[in-house]
């Protein structure tokens, strides 16, 4: 929505401008109007663009805070403790903006977001393995997207079907 909202900012002011400048030119006489006039919009737009460019930058590179990132790693810690779960393996986590059923965003309130890979026990219910897991992690206010994976079974992309050190394999 910011995006949308600066991009329509930068169109007005571009109106605006060519009209002020159009109306000192007839009055003034001097042409150096609309030039000026230019530099200072082209301006304006590249310093509105900066806060933009770095948001944007922030979600693809999937930075959190370190606050935020700290509570992860608590929470992650917990997750080799449930029942069925040996290990786990690529947590990928980023920060979204939360939104209302109304389709209202407030911008003060963040959700963490994720996905990861959950390498369940032998003889574990592979489903039950991944509730627990949705359950213990939206319960600590992250929305993630779980995987299962059988222990000792077919190498996964990920490389997580043989490990067992969580710790090694914990990075976002």
């Amino acid at each position: 929505m910011r995006g949308i909202f600066l991009h329509v900012l930068a169109d007005t002011m571009g109106s605006a401008a060519v009209i002020v400048s159009t109306i000192l030119i007839h009055f003034l006489g001097w042409p150096g109007w609309d030039p000026l006039a230019s530099v200072l919009i082209a301006v304006l737009i590249f310093l509105s663009s900066i806060p933009l460019v770095s948001s944007c930058a922030r979600r693809l590179l999937l930075a959190v805070g370190d606050d935020t990132e700290y509570k992860l790693r608590e929470t992650l810690s917990g997750v080799s403790d449930l029942r069925g779960v040996s290990s786990y393996t690529v947590p990928r986590f980023w920060m979204a903006d939360r939104v209302d059923e109304e389709g209202k965003g407030d911008g003060d309130q963040k959700e963490v977001l994720g996905v990861m890979h959950v390498i369940a026990s032998r003889g574990a219910d592979m489903d039950d393995v991944r509730e627990r897991t949705r359950k213990f992690l939206g319960g600590h206010g992250m929305d993630v997207v779980v995987q299962v994976e059988r222990e000792g079974g077919a190498k996964c992309w990920c490389g997580g079907g043989g490990r067992r050190s969580p710790s090694s394999t914990s990075r976002f």
